[in-house]
């Protein structure tokens, strides 16, 4: 009996282990198959691997915090260029750590422009700061809109765009210079990247031309 006991001992935690190396091998293998089916997907519509833009890993980084960066793809859609990054980063509770992946599409504006940011209203609005207040009260309730500059940030946010944002209440997005950047959980699919870029095109091609005009400066080549 006592053999049998000592015997469990030793089986019980090799046992554990030869499963935790099975789940690693098999997550790993399962990772792999999907970024060769990604590959795939990513080369019939016309995108390449480049190296990651640190532009964007530093947008990646003010929307999380320090990460890596993951596969990044470039291309051109509907006439303007897109960029596409995996990117992960780390959390800690001071016990535990958990690893987040996240994407990022950015397309190309023709100017640059000052910063503005939209997202998710994630709390009441009276504990909160720097939200520009607007004349829809269904928006304000649902979202919040971020610029150093309100003349700017309210030009910009006019009824029709408004309406555009709430039809897409998923997409989260900012313009940082040159870049129109939306982001969203998990590593990227190339079907969810392309119905992103359709609603992000649908928000630029809104911006209205007196905003390119009087606040847009030359990009840079």
């Amino acid at each position: 009996m006592f053999a049998f006991l000592t015997i469990l001992t030793f089986l019980i935690p090799l046992v554990f282990l030869t499963g935790v190396i099975w789940l690693v091998v098999w997550s790993r293998r399962r990772r792999r198959a999907m970024l060769r089916r990604r590959a795939a997907e990513v080369a019939s519509v016309g995108w390449y691997p480049v190296p990651p833009h640190p532009w964007l890993l530093q947008i990646a980084a003010n929307l999380y915090r320090e990460g890596e960066p993951g596969e990044a793809y470039a291309g051109v859609y509907q006439g303007r260029g897109l960029c596409v990054l995996d990117y992960t980063y780390t959390t800690s509770n001071g016990k535990t750590q958990q690893t987040h992946t996240v994407n990022l599409i950015a397309l190309t504006l023709p100017v640059a422009l000052p910063p503005l940011t939209v997202t998710r209203e994630s709390g009441p609005r009276m504990f909160r700061g720097g939200d520009l207040e607007l004349e829809n009260q269904q928006f304000n309730d649902q979202f919040r809109v971020e610029s150093p500059d309100d003349r700017y940030a309210s030009a910009v946010m006019h009824p029709r765009m408004m309406e555009c944002v709430l039809f897409n209440p998923g997409l989260e997005w900012q313009i940082a210079g040159s870049a129109f950047v939306s982001w969203s959980t998990g590593a990227f699919a190339v079907p969810d990247v392309l119905a992103r870029l359709d609603a992000m095109t649908h928000v630029i091609d809104l911006i209205p031309p007196f905003v390119l005009r009087d606040y847009g400066q030359p990009t840079i080549s």
